[in-house]
């Protein structure tokens, strides 16, 4: 084998899932998962005819939070694929706070969509961040008239399998928070054109690679 060519692990995207698998266990373990009300306890967004309940802090534990084994493992799957290939050019440090920041964009949509319409919700999951990251792909992608090295064919098709597998056996789906996700993730995408290119030249996978 040369050792030269190996790749590193995406330690930024094993550093999210396990927080997320984590958080799993112990609403789990807690029996909050078997009633919403418990789970908007624990730190999933609540939001009762049209008003928000809850303050700051759900707002960064709902995207670590899941109802269900399927809810959990197709947005995992989401994760390590689109994360990867992100972390690969612009380091663990910029995967994570491309998935906290669109996560929190996810929800604040979240919140003034299910506001408007003045919906009882009780939401948790990973999604709007993990849309957050393909959003950002897909921007650095056309920024680079897409090419981008390991993003074949197949790998796109999975990537797509993936988001209707996540979104079909969810027990809920909360559109607004993957569409708020997805577009942060542009923009933030748009920041990190640069670290972009210059983690293509460094072949990176350092926690700030091309910074």
């Amino acid at each position: 084998m040369d050792r030269g060519k190996r790749r590193n692990l995406p330690y930024g995207v094993l550093a999210l899932a396990a927080v997320n698998v984590s958080y799993f266990l112990y609403l789990l373990m807690t029996g909050a998962t078997e009633n919403t009300l418990e789970m908007a306890q624990k730190g999933a967004l609540l939001i009762v005819d049209g008003r928000y309940f809850g303050g700051i802090l759900p707002l960064l534990t709902s995207m670590f939070m899941h109802f269900d084994i399927h809810h959990i493992g197709g947005n995992l799957l989401m994760l390590l694929v689109v994360g990867d290939m992100l972390e690969e050019r612009l380091g663990a440090v910029r995967v994570i706070l491309i998935y906290l920041v669109t996560g929190l964009a996810g929800n604040g949509i979240s919140i003034l969509w299910y506001g408007w319409m003045g919906d009882t919700v009780v939401s948790a999951g990973a999604s709007g961040a993990i849309y957050g990251l393909l959003g950002a792909l897909f921007c650095l992608m056309i920024r680079s008239r897409g090419s981008v090295p390991g993003f074949s064919r197949e790998r796109m098709l999975l990537t797509v399998f993936l988001m209707l597998y996540s979104g079909v056996v969810s027990a809920g789906i909360n559109l607004a928070a993957h569409i708020g996700g997805f577009l942060a993730g542009i923009l933030m995408g748009f920041l990190f054109v640069k670290a972009w290119k210059t983690g293509k030249k460094k072949g990176g996978r350092g926690a700030f690679s091309g910074f």
